[in-house]
């Protein structure tokens, strides 16, 4: 008997000892795949309104949506591609009232569109009101007197309308993502758009800055010894080349550029495959002096606003690439190397 006691034991120790070696094979399962790629809670999602937004306009419940600005990535994959969609939703809106009573406007950005087609939660609540002007802002006492010695304006007054809550197209919210996202990432490779993985071509932007003084004036611009077009006002230009090197300008290619030019108003990009760049064209008018003109190259995030914001594109077609030669020449005046 004793001895069944102590096989009974030892059987049972053993059962006991591969269960708790298995228990951390099973929190291990548990937890992330390396396969997984996690958006994690609060991570930053830069957004731009796509329409305009107005208090007048807007009702509780009705859907508005938003543009990714900015690229959000998680251990080394782009989970929220630039130029995703987010949606929201109008909660609350009131028109602005007499006796010059503000409108008022509140909107909650819900979700966003991951790079696999799915959609993500996100949280952000925007309130806007425009400021009342009554006779609480004066004074009583003020309020009063200007009763008594204005009491035949006072209808008048009491007929004003406040402003309306006005958000223009284009305008930046931050929104957050409300929770850890959990995403296969074979998923997000297998849905990236075959334009963008097979693309053997880089798309080059140039737009006039917001600093430019002398918008009403064409500026001609260049790259290599070909003539891409003028900007004038709110205007950018758009072309797609293959991954060579460019030197584009703000000139005529028939001009030879000078040592001040190629500092001020030369960029030089070698490009890459499926990636956008963005050019900054400005002239600046001097006190009795010709106007400088320069180029600049800016981060994907202003550029993308500005472009965003133009009123007027210039895209070249297609066809254009026929003049790849001349596209990669090196300007006038400028050694190459």
């Amino acid at each position: 008997m004793p001895r069944i006691l102590v096989v009974a034991v030892f059987v049972l120790s053993f059962c006991l000892a591969g269960a708790a070696q298995q228990q951390p094979d099973k929190a291990q399962s548990a937890s992330d795949s390396p396969s997984d790629v996690v958006l994690h809670d609060g991570q930053e999602v830069v957004l731009r309104s796509i329409e305009p937004i107005a208090s007048n306009k807007s009702q509780a419940g009705e859907t508005v949506r938003f543009e990714v600005i900015r690229a959000v990535s998680s251990d080394g994959v782009v989970a929220i591609p630039l130029h995703s969609i987010a949606v929201g939703r109008i909660t609350s809106a009131e028109h602005a009232k007499l006796a010059h009573h503000g409108g008022k406007l509140t909107l909650a950005i819900e979700s966003v569109q991951l790079a696999n087609g799915e959609y993500a939660p996100l949280r952000a609540v925007e309130s806007r009101k425009e400021r009342n002007f009554g006779w609480h802002d004066v004074g009583a006492a003020v309020a009063v007197g200007a009763t008594l010695y204005y009491m035949p304006l006072a209808p008048m007054y009491l007929l004003g309308k406040g402003k309306e809550v006005s958000i223009p197209a284009g305008a930046r919210f931050t929104a957050f993502v409300d929770g850890d996202v959990k995403l296969d990432r074979s998923s997000l490779g297998a849905n990236t758009p075959a334009a963008e993985m097979n693309s053997n071509s880089a798309t080059i932007y140039v737009f006039r800055g917001n600093q430019d003084k002398d918008p009403g004036f064409d500026q001609p611009v260049s790259c290599g010894r070909y003539y891409l077009g003028d900007l004038s006002g709110s205007q950018y230009l758009e072309f797609k080349v293959p991954r060579v090197r460019y030197w584009i300008y703000a000139g005529s290619p028939s001009t030879k550029l000078s040592k001040p030019q190629q500092q001020s108003a030369l960029v030089t990009l070698a490009v890459e495959a499926g990636q956008s760049y963005y050019l900054e064209v400005s002239r600046i008018p001097a006190k009795w002096k010709v106007p400088t003109v320069t180029l600049k190259q800016v981060d994907a995030v202003l550029g993308g606003e500005q472009v965003f914001n133009a009123q007027d594109a210039l895209v070249l077609p297609a066809e254009q690439t026929l003049h790849e030669a001349k596209l990669g020449a090196v300007p006038k005046g400028v050694k190459g190397n």
